[in-house]
């Protein structure tokens, strides 16, 4: 895809809102508590590095992707204080097809701090400039490298964008991966009505360890290793 690719509306009026985000977390987990069975939450690890007062780099988290309630659910298992920081609050990718089809979803989807990205478009776009730029800044991004909801047992290639995200930030993101099991029962895509939520399914949701890629970064940009090394 061209570097010069011209994002069409309607990204020239997003207007991104940098805010806590009570609201939309608030949701997440009232449903959590209230609309599933018991909930085995393993985020330990996560709040560590999100809450660590002395962490400078930035974080990336990653999730595979099984419904279109996988965010916001997925951070109703944080406590809610973590988001009331704005440094602490993520950003993600959302498809402009889907979440800013309208100006009240704009809206909506803007405050959620959700970044309008074009399916198809590359690595490129203004979307993926945006999301790099506020890993420049320290902050929180979480993307689904799926691309797409899967709902099957196996994973689907990830997209590039997530190497981008890591080898062009300037202080290496903090990489956290998201596992997460239960969502594909709340929002199955095999039904009539695929917009309303099924209550009372096991969920999972386990936070890994963080990855960090600063030193093979630092050796690839010192001409120590190449693209194609396996680690």
């Amino acid at each position: 895809m061209n570097k010069n690719f011209k994002m069409k509306e309607p990204y020239s009026t997003f207007k991104p809102v940098e805010v806590p985000l009570p609201y939309y977390v608030d949701h997440g987990k009232m449903i959590l508590k209230t609309g599933t069975k018991p909930l085995w939450n393993f985020a330990k690890p996560f709040i560590k590095t999100l809450m660590d007062p002395n962490r400078t780099r930035p974080i990336l988290t990653v999730a595979n992707h099984l419904s279109t309630l996988d965010d916001p659910l997925l951070w109703g298992s944080i406590p809610f204080k973590n988001f009331l920081s704005r440094h602490r609050t993520r950003w993600t990718l959302g498809a402009q097809e889907i979440c800013f089809t309208t100006p009240k979803l704009s809206n909506f989807f803007a405050l959620g701090q959700v970044i309008p990205t074009i399916r198809g478009a590359g690595i490129y776009q203004p979307a993926m400039n945006f999301a790099l730029e506020r890993l420049n800044e320290g902050r929180w991004i979480h993307i689904f490298p799926e691309a797409k909801i899967n709902q099957t047992t196996e994973l689907i290639y990830f997209k590039w964008g997530i190497g981008r995200l890591i080898m062009e930030s300037i202080n290496p993101p903090i990489v956290i991966p998201i596992w997460h099991k239960g969502f594909e029962k709340v929002m199955p895509k095999e039904r009539d009505h695929t917009w309303i939520p099924l209550f009372g399914k096991n969920i999972v949701i386990v936070y890994g360890d963080p990855i960090d890629f600063k030193d093979i970064l630092i050796n690839y940009r010192a001409g120590k290793t190449d693209e194609a090394t396996n680690y």
